[in-house]
């Protein structure tokens, strides 16, 4: 799915509301309903939006009950920067055979007492474990994305010196974000080919651009540190 379209579909609060409900549990709608105070009528609307998107699956109960769980593990990051803004939506394939590999045999082999105690407490202790490395991890993109924004203060500031004209101001700054063509170039800045292809000429004979070729098309891209010296 669109990360963006899921972004829309999760900006409404009775729908974050399903989801983290389901989390805890699998519900029906009465219950859910009851829970939420909110009608049946919207509850169905917005499982059915929820089921449509993939977030959401059912079964049905011997009392012909619908229970509603989620249905897949994915993660939704966004990212905004005064340089940036992404979204981006993994989906997290479980693989049960290469994490739970070595459980399960040790389950194998543990003792009905080992299955009530010791093997639950190793579980519980290696469960700890992640949620502490999941912390380091989000701390540690914290502070890259310091990093990230203070590095591209630092470039901006050079750019401002080294570009004769706001034309090259924008050039470098969209291959300091990625190689690209003329085509792209244009489309993004607005201007026309000759004049984007005249600046792109002159930051290639200064030294600061340069561009390979592909599928017979030109890509543009920043110079690496010490290109000169190869």
């Amino acid at each position: 799915m669109d990360p963006a379209k899921l972004l829309d579909i999760l900006g409404n609060e009775n729908r974050r509301k399903i989801i983290q409900l389901l989390a805890n549990r699998p519900c029906y709608v009465s219950e859910i309903s009851g829970r939420l105070g909110v009608g049946p009528k919207a509850i169905i609307s917005h499982l059915n939006l929820l089921e449509q998107a993939g977030l959401i699956e059912y079964s049905v109960d011997e009392q012909r009950r619908k229970y509603f769980n989620i249905a897949n593990n994915m993660r939704l990051e966004v990212s905004v920067s005064p340089y940036s803004y992404t979204v981006t939506l993994q989906d997290i394939a479980l693989d049960r055979e290469i994490i739970g590999e070595s459980y399960v045999a040790e389950k194998k082999e543990a003792t009905a007492i080992e299955e009530s105690s010791f093997f639950f407490l190793k579980l519980s202790s290696r469960l700890h474990e992640l949620e502490k490395r999941q912390e380091e991890i989000a701390q540690m993109q914290k502070h890259l994305q310091v990093e990230y924004i203070e590095m591209m203060n630092l470039c901006m500031d050079s750019i401002e010196e080294i570009a004769k004209n706001p034309v090259e101001c924008e050039l470098l700054f969209e291959l300091l974000k990625s190689e690209t063509t003329l085509a792209t170039l244009c489309y993004s800045l607005r201007l026309h080919p000759s004049i984007i292809n005249a600046n792109l000429i002159d930051l290639a004979e200064r030294g600061f651009i340069e561009y390979s070729i592909k599928n017979n098309q030109h890509y543009w891209r920043l110079c690496e540190t010490g290109a000169e010296n190869k």
